[in-house]
């Protein structure tokens, strides 16, 4: 079973922490143990000068000049940290010593690295010691060596360490206990925004996680979540709502239908009759393939479809495709259009999604304009941008409606006129279209005076 998110937290800080804890132990050992073998290696250097003047050369032997005199100095002091002198010629062979050996001998080492400090024993004891090489008249004539007892330096060396090593532990499981407890006191709040998570469901999203007192990185993942529940909120609140008018609109033509067809089965009637009550279903049939064709496309851009069909056009050309297609509707309304074109280069797109973005625009300018109005289309670049505008002289829309005229199935009060079909969903097809291929879409418009969509096509 895995460890806990707090359990966890601890471990790594102690595992963290332990390094840290033994670096520290080591500085702290190895400055020590550097200290005591700095005295005692300076006590060495001392003795090897004092004795390096006594040494003289007897018989082609090097020997002391002074060993009657050492002898009863040292007979007569009493030794704590006594010091042991020892000669040896060349090839290492004991030629003298001080009286402390008695018959024992420091070891000789014939390597260049043995003239170092360096540990030895004697007699079970741990010494210090030093060899250095006697030079007379520019050569050497042998090798002075010199030891000193470090019983007392390992003693507090090997204290030391115990004490290091048997503090390690327990810092460790003190560092862990007060690391899990400090865990704990951490992730407390973490838990309060699960807990209160867990409570919101799709029956309450309006409720909101509690917010800390400080602006900590825990108030900015509680801000971030009531962010997220917000707008899963409005995402579900659009959801009941374009369900209830997807319903709506859908039953409308097929209670028209219905109508129809009960009238036309109650009696028989004449020719004519059956003539237009047929026209009339098969109109209402339209505006549901219609209806269901659109909603069909604003789901496929719900569902994120990425795959465009990108190729070089001109925005011009397509304009001109669309008025083409809307002839009929401009003659019968006596619309005049003004393309007002800036030499505009050609650019990169999708040739559907932007003959579908046009059509819906051009076709709302045309269905909410007045009898003998005009319609302006301007086409400009504007630094690495294509601008294309779209003014109509219709009807407008009022200021409050204008952040909503894209919501799937939503026509304002001001657009609700019998005579002018619709579904509420070209504005929707309009904004999800220019999502995916990266267009700017803004309006502006004013009651009774019309209105203005702007286009921005990526460079």
């Amino acid at each position: 079973m895995g460890l806990t998110f707090k359990n966890r937290i601890a471990l790594h800080y102690v595992l963290a922490t332990a390094a840290l804890v033994a670096a520290a132990y080591l500085v702290v050992f190895g400055v020590v143990r550097n200290r005591v073998y700095t005295d005692l290696d300076r006590n060495l250097r001392f003795e090897t000068a004092k004795h390096m003047g006594e040494l003289r050369v007897m018989g082609g032997t090097l020997r002391f000049g002074n060993r009657r005199e050492w002898e009863e100095r040292e007979h007569l002091e009493v030794q704590v940290d006594p010091v042991f002198i020892q000669v040896s010629d060349l090839r290492g062979r004991l030629t003298d010593r001080s009286p402390n050996l008695k018959a024992d001998q420091l070891a000789f080492d014939t390597t260049p690295g043995g003239q170092a400090p360096h540990n030895s024993a004697l007699r079970g004891k741990a010494l210090r010691q030093v060899q250095v090489p006697v030079q007379q008249g520019g050569a050497t004539v042998g090798y002075l060596l010199a030891a000193i007892s470090s019983e007392a330096a390992q003693h507090v060396l090997n204290s030391l360490a115990m004490v290091l090593l048997g503090s390690f532990p327990v810092v460790l499981l003190a560092l862990f206990g007060s690391a899990r407890v400090l865990a704990g006191r951490s992730i407390a709040p973490v838990a309060q925004i699960t807990a209160a998570t867990n409570r919101i469901t799709r029956s309450n999203l309006s409720a909101r996680v509690a917010l800390p007192p400080r602006p900590d990185e825990l108030h900015t993942l509680a801000s971030a979540i009531n962010g997220l529940l917000h707008r899963i909120e409005q995402a579900v609140e659009r959801e009941k709502q374009f369900t209830a008018d997807a319903s709506h609109e859908l039953r409308t033509p097929l209670a028209v239908l219905k109508g129809t067809l009960e009238v036309l089965v109650r009696k028989p009637r004449q020719p004519e009759e059956y003539v237009a009550n047929i026209t009339l279903g098969i109109r209402e049939i339209d505006r549901l393939s219609q209806l269901v064709d659109q909603l069909l496309l604003l789901a496929r851009f719900e569902n994120h479809a990425k795959s465009h069909n990108r190729q070089e056009l001109s925005v011009l050309s397509c304009v001109h495709d669309v008025l083409y297609r809307r002839r009929a509707d401009l003659s019968a309304k006596h619309i005049r259009v003004d393309v007002q074109d800036g030499d505009t280069p050609p650019l990169v797109s999708d040739p559907y999604l932007v003959d579908l973005i046009l059509d819906n625009l051009l076709s709302n300018a045309i269905k909410y304009s007045s009898a003998g109005s005009a319609i302006v289309v301007g086409l400009s670049q504007e630094g690495a941008r294509l601008r294309c505008t779209i003014t109509d002289e219709g009807i407008g829309i009022r200021p409050e409606e204008l952040d909503r005229i894209f919501d799937p199935l939503y026509r304002s009060d001001a657009l609700q006129h019998k005579h002018i079909g619709g579904t509420g969903l070209g504005l929707s097809i309009v904004a999800k279209a220019c999502q995916q291929l990266g267009i700017e879409l803004t309006v502006a418009s004013e009651l009774n005076r019309g209105s203005t969509f702007t286009l921005g096509f990526p460079a």
